[in-house]
Parts: structure tokens; C-alpha cells; sequence
């Protein structure tokens, strides 16, 4: 839908749905974040801060990152990707350029508009951040 399009994911969506695709039970805790923030924290995928604050494309790839280390997943892919071939690369923060590399070497996220930016900085909308979803699911299934 339009709305999926503009809205953007805030952090404590991520690390929910990241648990729940690990089996953990997110019903429980004083919020509907809390046993997905935990799991996330106990597991080296998020820091716990700012689960209010959108997510960004840095930070999604970031996560997605950390989540297939985490599952023992291949994450060579991106350590020859160029990513200086996108205009916008020297925006990518310096703590999430191998996630980037791995994110874009490996297709999970691609250039938008023309193909020249990855906006690393930009919020990760509900419907960017399904694409990127089953991107990385078709290829950790492969």
C-alpha cells in the first residue's frame, strides 16, 4: 500500500521481527518490543538504544548483518564489493560499512532511483525494508 511505502520502520520493529524469525516468543514484557530488544541486546544484533528512533538503511543492513553472523550464515559476499561506485558511499558511517558491503555485494540492497545512491542515511521504509527481507531470504535459502 502507499502508506507501507512512506512509513518508515523504528528500530524496536526490526528487532521484534528479527526474534520472532528466531523463534522467540515477543508476547511477553512490559511492551510489545520488550523480549525482542532483549534478545537482540543478549545477542550482539543491537545495542538496545533508540528503539524509538527510525531505522535506517545503514542500520537495517547493519542488523541483518550481525543476524546472519549470528546464525553461522556465509557474510563474504560484500568484502571485494565496491561500494564506492555508489555517489552517496562516503554517507555510510564507518561502523556499517562492512554491512554495507556485504548488504549490496550480496543484492540485499540495491541503488535506488537511477541506481547511483544507496542512502544509507535515509529511512528504511516498511516497504523498502520487506524487499530487503526477501532479498536476504532468497539468498540465505539458496
Amino acid at each position: 500500500s502507499d502508506v507501507c511505502k512512506r512509513q518508515p520502520m523504528d528500530r524496536a520493529m526490526i528487532v521484534t521481527v528479527l526474534a520472532r524469525l528466531d523463534g522467540v516468543d515477543t508476547t511477553t514484557g512490559g511492551t510489545w518490543y520488550e523480549a525482542g530488544a532483549q534478545w537482540a541486546m543478549s545477542n550482539g544484533i543491537s545495542d538496545g538504544s533508540g528503539l524509538d528512533q527510525n531505522l535506517t538503511r545503514e542500520q537495517l543492513a547493519v542488523m541483518l548483518y550481525r543476524y546472519a553472523q549470528y546464525k553461522g550464515d556465509d557474510v563474504s559476499a560484500g568484502e571485494d564489493a565496491n561500494i564506492l561506485s555508489y555517489a552517496d558511499a562516503f554517507d555510510v558511517s564507518e561502523y556499517a560499512i562492512p554491512a554495507m558491503q556485504w548488504a549490496c555485494g550480496a543484492g540485499i540492497i540495491r541503488g535506488t532511483g537511477d541506481g547511483s545512491l544507496i542512502n544509507p542515511q535515509a529511512d528504511a521504509t516498511c516497504a523498502e525494508a520487506a524487499a530487503i527481507f526477501l532479498r536476504w531470504s532468497q539468498l540465505t535459502a539458496a
